[in-house]
């Protein structure tokens, strides 16, 4: 389905059914960092994810004082190619809140994210990389 004649749901329940549960294990983490490995034991093929979160800051330059909070999500996802290379498939998602965002205003637009990534009125724009 072309994009401009998609539609999502402001204010939508998400929700995920089916699937087999997979546990998130520490690789370690700091002060604003957290990696994580899930689906796989092995350094080349276990699946990886990195969680971000950078506090606001106070800044001259900013409208209202203030950066904005920005939390950041990396997931790679190894695959073995017919010639035996691995790669990395790669997602990465970043949500950035002003801080008078409220937290009903951030779930709208977490809500709104989570439809662009899993309605199948985009599968043409993951899949094929079509943005008509």
């Amino acid at each position: 389905m072309s994009i401009s004649n998609a539609s999502i749901l402001k204010d939508g329940v998400i929700g995920v059914t089916g699937g087999t549960t997979t546990a998130l294990s520490s690789l370690g983490n700091t002060l604003n960092e957290n990696s994580v490995v899930f689906d796989g034991t092995g350094l080349l093929d276990r699946s990886t994810g990195s969680f971000v979160a950078k506090a606001p800051a106070k800044t001259a330059s900013s409208p209202n004082g203030y950066t904005q909070a920005r939390n950041t999500m990396v997931l790679r996802f190894p695959k073995t190619l017919a010639s035996g290379e691995i790669v990395f498939n790669t997602a990465r998602v970043q949500l950035a809140f002003d801080v008078e965002t409220t937290t009903a205003e951030k779930e709208t637009v977490r809500g709104m994210v989570a439809q662009f990534l899993s309605d199948d009125d985009f599968d043409a724009y993951w899949n094929d990389q079509v943005v008509l």
